[in-house]
């Protein structure tokens, strides 16, 4: 059986694999070269536990490279998420729409009301703005053609009630 990894080794294993990371990387990115290290490490301590590989150091280096790597692509999907719902949540403004795309935007947003379940909206916008059938409706859901019905029943009475708000 072989020995664990000494705390002297580990202290000097971690911070020249931080300075690989932020010399390739670049400084403005420490904190991700910092987090992926992290990473490395406690992969290197699961996979070590029985035996340490050959060269510790490139082995910690380019598991280290690898977390960078994927905490960057992550963090890049992220923040392309993050645009796409703030596009999605940018109110709609139309500078030269016609009178007809303001009705059909009079209708969607009518739809998406924010007093209605979320269910409601989509049922009512299906059936009102795409002018989908309950039958299909209740088709995509996999429900019962009553349910949708209900559903958008619902969602009528609820803006009845609330067209003060609207």
């Amino acid at each position: 059986m072989t020995q664990p990894m000494s705390q002297e080794l580990w202290r000097e294993l971690v911070p020249q694999t931080l300075a690989r990371l932020v010399r390739r990387y670049g400084a403005d990115q420490f904190d991700h070269c910092e987090d992926a290290v992290q990473e490395a490490v406690l992969e290197a301590h699961r996979s070590w536990a029985t035996r340490p590989p050959d060269d510790p150091q490139a082995w910690l280096a380019t598991t280290a490279r690898r977390r960078y790597i994927d905490l960057i692509r992550t963090d890049r999907r992220r923040r392309e998420r993050e645009q796409r719902v703030a596009l999605l949540d940018e109110p709609l403004t139309a500078g030269s729409v016609s009178s007809e795309s303001d009705d059909a935007l009079l209708l969607l947003r009518l739809c998406c009301h924010p007093a209605l379940p979320r269910t409601g909206q989509v049922a009512l916008t299906l059936r009102a703005v795409a002018g989908l059938r309950t039958e299909q409706i209740a088709n995509v859901y996999q429900l019962p053609e009553p349910t949708i019905a209900q559903r958008i029943t619902r969602a009528k009475q609820r803006l009845k009630e609330h067209r003060d708000a609207l």
